[in-house]
């Protein structure tokens, strides 16, 4: 399993493990089907990372998690459920990973930027193992109708919708000019994020590093005169500005 997917999962599997005490009643921790479940999870996420969700079968995780194929079909019941939880689980990796500390920065260009560079850190730190969940995904299933097409484009609005209210926010803050078109910019930066990936994949962490000196180029260009132009002189300047705004 990936260090870092599973870091993140035991993360959530740990806090929701533990007994707590509230309002007089005791949470019990999960049982050890959920906890089984969860590890079939992991691992389908891995391999859909790398291979796509087609290489997802009932078999194949029965036997590299060593389990019967009865005792795993019986978390799912069917290819389609397992999909869809595996989906679900991306989602959660990613949302722990990028959407949840960006949201927790204060709103306005800061956090803009916040999502775009976690966006590029999950890549650097390769919180999945393969690039499917960004790119493979949308193209297999964004056509035919269906519950993981479906699934598969919710996501990816979301992620949009975020990026899209990013912008928003930054204009509400005077941060980012009030003519800008915010879904214009969020098509941009998505854009530019994933062809980010895709040097990265083809030539390595130096088109990451060029990547960040670029976005942050774009966002000198959409910023108001209220924010300091020394702050855009570098990644450095930039971070440490925005740590003293926080």
């Amino acid at each position: 399993m990936n260090t870092n997917v599973r870091a993140i999962m035991l993360k959530s599997m740990n806090f929701d493990s533990m007994r707590h005490a509230k309002g007089g009643q005791t949470v019990e921790p999960r049982s050890r089907g959920e906890l089984t479940r969860q590890a079939i999870l992991m691992r389908a996420v891995k391999i859909a990372a790398r291979e796509g969700l087609a290489a997802l079968t009932i078999g194949r995780l029965a036997e590299e998690l060593r389990m019967s194929k009865s005792g795993l079909f019986a978390h799912f019941h069917s290819k389609q459920a397992l999909e869809l939880a595996t989906l679900e689980t991306a989602r959660e990796v990613f949302a722990e990973a990028v959407l949840r500390p960006a949201q927790a920065t204060r709103a306005g260009i800061g956090r803009l930027w916040s999502l775009c560079d976690l966006w590029l850190q999950h890549i650097e730190r390769r919180v999945f193992s393969g690039a499917y969940f960004f790119t493979g995904a949308i193209f297999d299933y964004a056509d035919p109708p269906g519950p993981i097409a479906g699934a598969i484009t919710r996501e990816a609005r979301e992620w949009f919708n975020t990026l899209k209210k990013a912008v928003q926010e930054a204009q509400e803050q005077g941060e980012i000019k009030a003519d800008a078109k915010a879904k214009q910019i969020a098509w941009e930066l998505n854009d530019r994020l994933v062809g980010s990936y895709w040097a990265y994949l083809l030539e390595g962490e130096g088109r990451i590093r060029e990547a960040r000196i670029a976005l942050l180029g774009r966002l000198r260009e959409l910023a108001t005169g209220d924010l300091p132009a020394n702050a855009f002189e570098s990644v450095r300047a930039w971070k440490e500005y925005l740590q003293g705004k926080q």
